[in-house]
């Protein structure tokens, strides 16, 4: 796999962390909604949901810039 690089944003995403990223990116409401039922501090669930979702939101950007390998 190429570096994350500021110029694999025109070409195709490397597939590996595409699909990666996508899963992350589609169970998110399972996981906020895991999170919302849980047994928490409002304070705590709110947090948890902030983070969570920048983490993979940010994932799902970085996929963005790699790159699908030449053979």
């Amino acid at each position: 796999m190429e570096a994350i690089k500021f110029s694999n944003i025109s070409k195709p995403s490397n597939k590996k962390w595409k699909s990666v990223a996508d899963f992350f990116l589609y169970t998110l409401p399972l996981y906020l909604t895991a999170i919302i039922a849980a047994p928490l501090n409002e304070d705590v669930k709110l947090w948890l949901t902030f983070i969570l979702t920048i983490i993979i939101v940010t994932l799902k950007g970085f996929s963005k810039f790699t790159a699908e390998e030449k053979r």
